[in-house]
């Protein structure tokens, strides 16, 4: 028996969610929705719900009606859904997440872990969330009910964008975007491969990042690093796998400062293995359970690896899987 789960595709269709109508989502899925949030929300002290109101101003309010529709969903607060939404802002320690983006013969192959606590109830509530406008699909968002932001997406427009976090000294930006947020309209507004570069490398964020960018063809795959202000681009080359864990590789960052962060002393060993991993496969395009054995290496995943994501968007593909000792 493989370890590993792969989970199943919840549609919703934004444009009811905007007319107020509710989402069509299996009753199992609500409940471990409403069990992650309670989780996430324990973490995020109760007097930090005035933030909800500054989410709102900075964006415009662009995504209120998803929240209101997320509360009405699990009979919650849509303020608690805000921040449940810019977790990656509040708490960036706690996500760690190792991404290789491979060229192949059928074009670029996306392998991720995404290393983020609190695992086990993140694994149960994961799904492929395929969001449409009617009967168009716009993008897929590797996620669960409730998940506005996005943080392993996909295009209809043909390119995926992933975060992997990473610390930096550069001061918080209040008057930043947030980050899940940023990708969440990146993935409805970015016309193209190199629009979505301009997006990702232009915006002021709250906090820093890594977005591991890949279009279609081989060429199209860049890492995007990140701090608040500024941002540096690393290509892949045409050859060779682009791999991110949580360390910058362009932008200054003393030593000092990375050795302080948990998940960025164990990064070069992930980067290391994955490296050694890729190099073994040949000039073929890896099979599903191939690049599944590499994020379940014993030197890549972590303790908090909740879900596995394969991407191909050259055929507008995702699929996520979740280790199956963290679900019944």
């Amino acid at each position: 028996m493989v370890p590993w789960v792969e989970r199943p595709t919840i549609t919703l269709d934004l444009a009811r969610i905007r007319r107020g109508e509710p989402p069509d989502i299996p009753p199992d899925a609500v409940a471990s929705a409403k069990a992650l949030l309670d989780e996430v929300m324990a973490s995020i002290p109760p007097r930090a719900r005035f933030l909800a109101y500054l989410i709102a101003l900075r964006t415009g309010n662009r995504f209120g009606a998803e929240f209101r529709a997320a509360a009405r969903l699990i009979d919650g607060d849509p303020r608690d859904i805000a921040l449940a939404n810019i977790s990656y802002d509040l708490v960036v320690g706690a996500l760690g997440c190792s991404t290789v983006a491979v060229p192949t013969p059928d074009g670029p192959v996306i392998a991720r872990n995404m290393d983020w606590w609190p695992e086990e109830p993140l694994a149960r509530a994961s799904y492929v969330i395929r969001c449409t406008e009617g009967d168009d699909w716009r993008f897929s968002s590797a996620g669960f009910p409730g998940a506005v932001g996005v943080v392993t997406g996909l295009s209809s427009r043909g390119f995926a964008v992933i975060l992997n976090a990473v610390t930096t000294t550069d001061p918080v930006c209040k008057t930043g975007y947030p980050v899940l947020l940023h990708l969440r309209r990146v993935m409805e507004d970015a016309a193209d491969f190199d629009d979505a570069l301009a997006m990702l490398s232009r915006q002021k964020l709250t906090t820093p990042a890594l977005f591991t960018l890949v279009g279609s063809k081989n060429d199209q795959r860049v890492v995007v690093e990140r701090a608040p202000k500024r941002h540096a681009l690393l290509w892949g080359r045409m050859t060779e796998p682009l791999i991110t864990t949580n360390n910058y590789h362009l932008l200054d960052l003393p030593p000092s400062e990375r050795d302080d962060w948990e998940l960025s002393r164990t990064s070069c060993g992930r980067y290391g293995r994955l490296c050694e991993l890729t190099a073994r496969r040949g000039n073929g395009t890896p099979t599903d359970d191939e690049l599944l054995y590499w994020l379940q290496d014993e030197q890549v995943r972590q303790e908090i690896t909740a879900q596995h994501v394969l991407i191909r968007s050259a055929r507008g593909e995702m699929k996520l899987f979740v280790p199956r000792w963290l679900v019944p």
